[in-house]
């Protein structure tokens, strides 16, 4: 399950130029966009969303910094530094965004920044107010969860899905913006855990791979954007389908 968080225009500007090439491999991405990050890149976003995109709502304000002349990214915005009342405001407000400007009505959310809001009486609350508004998925998770719990566990009615980890290194997130921007500042180490994955899939072990990429982070690089197709094969759109493939809904 590929996802795509947009935190900054940026990664709006790589997502509208990647995703026609993902769909024309097979891959079906889901799009994490805060809900300011939508509105500046909407007509973009309306064309992905067309082409069979679904978008999770991750809140509304911006929560990553992007300098334009070195092209560093700061975070900002921590749900752990706000009173529930204030991200639960958020929440709201990221969800208007999608439907407003997407036309979806959202089933499924990621806080921003992993590990930065993890607490359990933090979670619990996320989960519940999930609930309550009517939502079905979270994928807000580092991959220590899935270590704890499995690939996908429910809470207060929410089955949240936790990032997959490194197999190389079962509690680092297999992301980009850890091993790309963050890590050694290539794709190496991206594409080598990613090739471990596919070589467990195409051996059929049962398993599953959430992966969330930064699209700026990759656009430009096509050996991995044809890695990426070669999980066209075993890709699902959605969580509702993941559960559906486990025999769980």
């Amino acid at each position: 399950m590929l996802s795509f968080d947009c935190d900054t225009d940026a990664d709006s500007a790589a997502a509208e130029r990647l995703h026609p090439h993902l769909r024309a491999g097979g891959l079906s991405p889901l799009y994490a966009v805060a809900g300011e990050v939508l509105d500046s890149g909407a007509t973009g976003y309306r064309a992905i969303a067309d082409d069979g995109g679904v978008f999770l709502n991750h809140g509304f304000r911006r929560h990553a910094a992007l300098d334009t002349n070195t092209g560093a990214v700061t975070s900002t915005y921590f749900y752990s530094a706000m009173d529930p009342d204030d991200w639960k405001r958020d929440i709201r407000r990221g969800h208007d965004a999608v439907n407003d400007i997407l036309g979806q009505t959202p089933e499924s959310f990621r806080t921003p920044h992993f590990a930065s809001f993890e607490r359990p009486a933090d979670l619990a609350t996320l989960w519940q107010y999930l609930s309550d508004i009517g939502y079905r998925h979270s994928s807000s998770t580092r991959p220590l969860f899935a270590l704890r719990h499995g690939p996908f566990f429910s809470r207060a009615g929410i089955v949240e899905f936790p990032v997959s980890g490194c197999l190389s290194e079962p509690g680092q997130i297999l992301d980009s913006w850890g091993l790309v921007r963050n890590g050694a500042g290539t794709t190496d180490r991206l594409r080598a855990e990613l090739q471990a994955y596919l070589g467990l899939m195409q051996a059929g072990q049962p398993l599953l791979l959430n992966l969330y990429l930064d699209p700026a982070d990759i656009e430009g690089d096509d050996a991995v954007i044809t890695l990426l197709s070669r999980f066209a094969p075993y890709s699902a759109p959605g969580f509702t389908s993941v559960l559906s493939g486990a025999g769980h809904e």
